[in-house]
């Protein structure tokens, strides 16, 4: 390592492109870059100063190479390079500076829409029919589109305990009768014991948040009549593309 002279801003190296284009979400931008090295060492590029133009908040920041060049070489080289995950759809203009002279580099946004949840788990007690569940999650924009909270109409609660028990009550009373004896078996436990969908209501559903938002939403689940109070139950909740994880224990507190 003692050859490789490491550098950040573009000495001794030059770029080709007479325009950069990156292109993506805003927290992921990707292109490629044309460099030659002008030295008669290696050398290792880590990154070029940018200065941003208008509606990107950042004015400075660094355009990552990670590019490693022999004496003499020249190489296209992937780049990426993030901004505000809420910078709006879009083309921008930026400017680097290589060897005291600006290139362009053009930035084009494209739409995202990213949202988080904290927390995604949640634990409820009482499994009585027609209990009601209150839970209340943080929800965040972190895209750059704004995001109209969905709403859930129902969601499938499941007594685990009861889907093994209906596989090994089968297996042990026609296990020697061969894979349809046991799964007919096996539908006719879960279809006789299977509960209900518990209804489900997102408060805030409808509402639209900007990038960048945030709020707290209130999500309600309502146990089936036909739910078993001495029983526990888990399920999943598809809340856009995240996932919410809930279970009901039997006991009361």
């Amino acid at each position: 390592m003692d050859d490789i002279s490491i550098i950040k801003e573009g000495a001794n190296v030059s770029v080709r492109n007479e325009e950069i284009i990156l292109n993506g979400p805003p927290s992921d931008l990707r292109g490629s870059i044309k460099l030659v090295n002008e030295e008669s060492i290696p050398v290792k590029v880590r990154s070029f100063a940018m200065r941003h133009g208008e509606g990107i908040k950042e004015n400075e920041s660094a355009l990552r190479v990670s590019c490693r060049l022999q004496a003499g070489e020249e190489k296209i080289n992937s780049i990426s390079h993030s901004i505000s995950s809420s910078t709006p759809p879009g083309t921008y203009s930026s400017k680097m500076l290589v060897q005291g002279k600006e290139k362009i580099v053009k930035l084009v946004v494209q739409p995202s829409v990213n949202i988080e949840i904290y927390p995604s788990q949640f634990t409820f007690q009482d499994t009585s029919p027609g209990k009601k569940h209150l839970a209340s999650f943080t929800l965040s924009n972190v895209g750059n589109m704004p995001f109209q909270i969905p709403g859930i109409k129902h969601v499938a609660p499941l007594d685990m305990d009861m889907l093994c028990g209906a596989f090994g009550f089968a297996f042990r009373q026609h296990g020697d009768k061969g894979f349809n004896k046991v799964m007919d078996e096996v539908t006719h436990n879960i279809y006789s014991n299977f509960i209900d969908w518990a209804s489900t209501k997102v408060k805030e559903q409808g509402q639209v948040m900007e990038p960048g938002g945030i709020m707290l939403v209130n999500l309600e689940i309502n146990m089936p009549k036909n739910a078993d109070a001495s029983k526990d139950y888990e399920g999943n909740i598809r809340f856009w593309d995240k996932e919410i994880r809930f279970e009901i224990k039997s006991h009361v507190v």
